[in-house]
């Protein structure tokens, strides 16, 4: 198993937000569909992939 590196918001995103509220980092943007991950700050804390309710958000490991 390889270490979390960052996160993908898929298509099955429904825009929520939950996701948003949650990042402590601030890493997720409102802009796109699905919405926008910012890599460079992202820190694969995977507190995104908990809240989200559709299951949108996947863990990128390295």
């Amino acid at each position: 198993m390889g270490v979390i590196s960052g996160v993908v918001v898929t298509t099955r995103c429904q825009g929520c937000g939950a996701c948003l509220l949650t990042c402590p980092e601030r890493a997720i943007r409102p802009h796109g569909d699905p919405l926008l991950v910012l890599d460079e700050l992202c820190t694969g804390c995977g507190e995104c992939v908990e809240v989200c309710p559709v299951d949108a958000i996947e863990e990128i490991t390295s």
